[in-house]
């Protein structure tokens, strides 16, 4: 399996199971434990999912509360 699939089926099954232990998604994915270790480790690196402990997890939005963000959904002066 390619690490591009690999890391889309990892986002569907942490987001159908919130948390998932490293063990229980290298066993889904029928690849090594030094395998996920690494993918997750790149994935959390993009902001994808929160690893700790053994586990990974998703990430919960955040709400958009910066001004930024204010300024772009104002209409245009």
């Amino acid at each position: 399996m390619l690490k591009k699939n690999r890391h889309q089926a990892i986002l569907q099954l942490i987001e159908q199971h919130e948390v998932l232990q490293v063990s229980e998604l290298a066993q889904s994915l029928d690849v090594s434990l030094e395998t996920i270790r690494r993918d997750l480790s790149e994935m959390q690196d993009k902001g994808l999912i929160l690893r700790r402990h053994g586990r990974a997890r998703r990430l919960v939005a955040q709400p958009e509360t910066s001004w930024l963000n204010s300024l772009q959904r104002c209409p245009q002066l």
